[in-house]
């Protein structure tokens, strides 16, 4: 890297060191920010300091002294790309993860797009890869209606409820957050999207991943990009879930964290929303129609721009146990 070091380089340099996971990443930039230490002075640090004090290691203090070409070329191709990286506890980073995921929150992001949408109040959707038409239909209701509201619509990137939110929200003129399951150097625009907003133009769309930029899909990202999602909203609506999978663990989430959690509940529920009254019978509230034919957003439209949180009634190990007695 040409220049001084920034703390985005070195956090990135530290993602990619051996041993070093999410939770000792956001250990040292605890430190870090609470210590006001910038990159070059905490690269002056004796290695013996670095080791006690934040309990690195000696092959990951070497990757940031040293890094590897590997890491360096990545870093300057993301560059060339317009890639953003925010930094937990730095200026930039997005402040309502912080407020809720606190110990979990990722210990940085990758962005592409209108940074400006995470200014904006925002509704999380998780539903089915495979969603039932009709389950398909109330989510693409859903985002128009918010996006008319000019609130942004958070979801993931796969086929189903995700990319169905995200079109209709695009079509009705509002913007979209999607969310990756895997590095962002694997982003591309979808067919699904790409008509609605012209290729390459993302002023009205912010990509965000946690992950490694070259790190490809796993299952085991999607649930924890998820959590991510739960803690870039100011509510979440469930479209159709399982009682088991991602779209669960989110619902799951929603409750641990006393996040506003609305669920659609179906009169004849298709196979993939099994799981919808397991949520509406743990204090989900209800999305319901109104009299005009139209999903009724009131209640979670006055949480998201009102604020405030949920207690709900079973409380987090009961949810724990909940969820293990419906995954059996």
């Amino acid at each position: 890297m040409r220049g001084l070091p920034t703390i985005e380089f070195l956090t990135f340099c530290l993602q990619q060191a051996p041993g070093v996971g999410d939770a000792t990443l956001r250990s040292v930039l605890k430190r870090i920010s609470e210590e006001g230490l910038s990159a070059a002075k905490f690269l002056q640090l004796s290695d013996q300091t670095i080791q006690s004090h934040y309990r690195l290691k000696l092959p990951a203090i070497a990757a940031l002294r040293h890094p590897e070409p590997d890491t360096s070329e990545t870093w300057e191709r993301m560059l060339a790309d317009f890639v953003k990286v925010l930094v937990f506890g730095q200026p930039g980073y997005p402040p309502q993860l912080q407020n809720l995921l606190r110990g979990k929150v990722p210990p940085i992001l990758f962005a592409l797009g209108n940074l400006d949408l995470f200014q904006l109040p925002a509704v999380g959707f998780c539903g089915s890869r495979k969603a039932s038409d009709k389950g398909l239909q109330v989510a693409s209701e859903c985002a128009r209606l918010l996006a008319q509201q000019r609130i942004n619509v958070v979801s993931g990137y796969a086929h189903g409820v995700d990319l169905a939110a995200h079109r209709a929200a695009l079509e009705s003129g509002g913007t979209t957050t999607l969310v990756l399951a895997e590095g962002i150097r694997h982003f591309r625009l979808k067919e699904e999207i790409r008509d609605v907003v012209g290729e390459g133009d993302l002023s009205r769309i912010l990509v965000v991943s946690e992950f490694s930029p070259d790190l490809p899909w796993r299952a085991h990202n999607a649930m924890t990009r998820n959590r991510t999602i739960c803690g870039l909203a100011r509510a979440l609506i469930v479209i159709e879930s399982g009682l088991k999978g991602g779209t669960f663990e989110a619902g799951i989430t929603a409750l641990e964290l006393g996040e506003p959690l609305f669920c659609v509940e179906y009169a004849d529920p298709a196979p993939s929303a099994t799981g919808n009254a397991f949520f509406l019978q743990q204090g989900a509230f209800n999305l319901k129609r109104s009299r005009d034919g139209q999903p009724n957003l009131s209640k979670l439209l006055s949480f998201v721009r009102n604020g405030g949180r949920v207690d709900y009634p079973p409380g987090g190990q009961a949810v724990m146990l909940l969820k293990e007695k419906a995954e059996s």
